[in-house]
């Protein structure tokens, strides 16, 4: 909390005192890279925490979310095709399919992901495991992989596992990629520029929440009568009480009560005009939701939703996702294609393109092709 006090004098020479309580501005984590102290890793982030905060974005924003498992199953398409022998690749019996919704999850959220190459003793690949990005740190040299589930805990010394490389015959490997944008050796999500209506979009809602949980807040101006002559530190304590119960978003519209000896001096509540919240509060959100979905470079039609009341239209969808098609899933399937193919071998991976049959929906003979 950030207070400023300023004294003035009235026409009568009396002393005024005029505190503004100002609340903290919320601070995005910074995405820098550095190197830890006492150890060979590089921190993701400050706080060596940036991707556990990206993960709470996803779980708290409807937007990003809704928009990462429609792009997730738009990759995935209609199946994914794939010769590689081993169906179930892990001791958690997920199979060959389950671990690529992982990895394809991890590249949207995190922008890389990483992949556990587990090999028998006559070299031959027995397990794959994705990893959980979250917790997954690399040293400067890039050959290197940490992985552990208490890093701000100090607890346990991650585990060290050696990066894959193609020419490895090693038995524990970890497949490590930051993909084609990154901030040194971690990797870029695509959303970044969007992170600070991502982070409004989460506190839209917890605002609205608490109004309706309380009742509305009108904007007042309390005034305390005949408390100029408090001391300094019991005003303090005031204003620290009155911000506890009244300012950020968990404490909107809560009620004040106020217990006075006599009329004369009784707290006084007057009632301020509105501020146009509700025209705010409205405008803020489109605007955070346009600069959302342009992040994403996706439609929001793509998403079931229609920026005017007319409700969904299929052929304005047909169209939205040829394009989207063409410019970020159609590259995105072949990158990680290759990626797969070049480490699991030729036809490993392959994703089919998200098709629609609209003559199953009763289409006319103009809109029941299968999008390609």
């Amino acid at each position: 909390i950030l207070k400023e006090t300023r004294k003035c004098s009235n026409m009568a020479d009396k002393r005024l005192n005029f505190t503004t309580i100002v609340q903290e501005t919320k601070k995005i984590p910074s995405f820098d890279c550095v190197k830890a102290k006492n150890t060979s890793y590089v921190k993701y982030g400050l706080d060596n925490n940036y991707p556990q905060y990206l993960w709470n974005l996803f779980e708290n924003s409807s937007q990003m979310s809704a928009i990462i498992l429609q792009m997730k199953d738009y990759i995935i398409g209609n199946g994914i095709k794939s010769t590689y022998p081993l169906k179930i690749v892990n001791r958690k019996l997920e199979t060959f399919d389950d671990m690529i919704e992982k990895v394809i999850l991890s590249y949207l959220i995190y922008g890389g992901f990483a992949v556990q190459i587990i090999r028998n003793k006559l070299g031959e690949i027995k397990e794959i495991n994705n990893l959980d990005f979250r917790f997954v740190r690399i040293n400067e040299d890039e050959d290197k992989i940490y992985y552990s589930k208490e890093w701000n805990k100090g607890r346990r010394q991650p585990i060290i596992y050696p990066r894959y490389k193609f020419d490895s015959s090693e038995p524990n490997t970890v497949f490590y990629y930051k993909g084609k944008i990154t901030n040194e050796v971690y990797p870029i999500p695509m959303y970044i520029s969007a992170i600070t209506s991502i982070e409004i979009s989460t506190q839209i809602p917890t605002y609205h929440l608490s109004n309706l949980c309380n009742s509305f807040n009108p904007s007042v101006l309390i005034n305390f009568n005949n408390g100029g002559n408090l001391p300094e530190d019991v005003m303090n304590e005031i204003e620290e009480k009155v911000y506890d119960k009244f300012a950020g978003t968990d404490n909107a519209g809560r009620i004040l009560l106020s217990f006075n000896d006599d009329k004369e001096h009784s707290t006084e509540m007057v009632r301020l005009p509105s501020d146009g919240n509700i025209d705010q509060y409205n405008s803020l959100a489109n605007n955070v939701e346009k600069d959302i979905y342009t992040a994403f470079r996706i439609n929001r039609v793509l998403l079931g939703d229609s920026s005017n009341e007319t409700g969904f239209s299929k052929q304005p969808y047909i169209e939205a996702f040829a394009l989207y098609q063409k410019s970020v899933i159609g590259p995105i399937q072949k990158e990680l294609e290759k990626i797969f193919n070049n480490l699991l071998g030729e036809g490993s991976l392959e994703f089919s393109k998200f098709v629609i049959d609209w003559s199953e929906y009763g289409s006319d003979e103009n809109t029941s092709k299968i999008i390609e």
